[in-house]
């Protein structure tokens, strides 16, 4: 009975300063580097759905949308997450101008994750003819996020997903900032 006891004991303790020894060999090899989001103005981001855009960015993860680099794409997509110097961040926010070197584009599509669109957003998308929603809640629109446009001829599409009274809150928002097209469910 002893011997099974102290055989049970070596083995237990050769155990566990095999592992001890092995996590401490891991990590000695292995530095722990965390990357936090950081603030940065006018930073330009990878291509991402074939148009780069320079966007700042703020502490808590998020991003604004400053401007997409002149392109002649029809349709432009606005990605939901940029990643800049290894850090994702989330756009939340549209800025005034972001669409001033999309004078071709025919559609503009915004992802969930937009939260706000600044006044003179689209000044400058002449040729806009429809705006995409991708977000199931009503966002906030600045007045003026459509000077120089005739919004008469435009549709706003959003969620089918979005709740009635979501639905006619964003219309509110969008009749204060100059807006006079189509808003509808697709």
């Amino acid at each position: 009975m002893k011997k099974t006891l102290k055989k049970l004991l070596v083995c237990t303790l050769a155990a566990a300063l095999t592992f001890g020894s092995a996590s401490a060999a891991s990590a000695a090899q292995s530095p722990t580097a965390s990357v936090e989001p950081e603030e940065q103005k006018a930073v330009k981001t990878e291509k991402t759905n074939g148009i780069i855009a320079s966007v700042d960015t703020t502490e808590d993860g998020t991003a604004s949308l400053g401007t997409i680099a002149k392109t002649s794409k029809k349709s432009v997509v606005v990605a939901a997450k940029v990643t800049v110097n290894g850090v994702s961040y989330k756009v939340t926010v549209v800025k005034a101008n972001a669409f001033k070197n999309c004078a071709k584009a025919t559609s503009v599509t915004l992802p969930n994750t937009i939260k706000t669109i600044s006044a003179n957003a689209f000044k400058g998308a002449k040729a806009l003819k429809t705006i995409t929603l991708k977000s199931t809640k009503a966002i906030t629109v600045k007045k003026g996020a459509f000077k120089g446009l005739n919004t008469k001829k435009m549709t706003i599409k959003v969620s089918k997903k979005m709740s009635k009274k979501e639905l006619n809150k964003l219309k509110k928002t969008l009749k204060k900032a100059g807006f006079k097209g189509k808003v509808k469910k697709a």
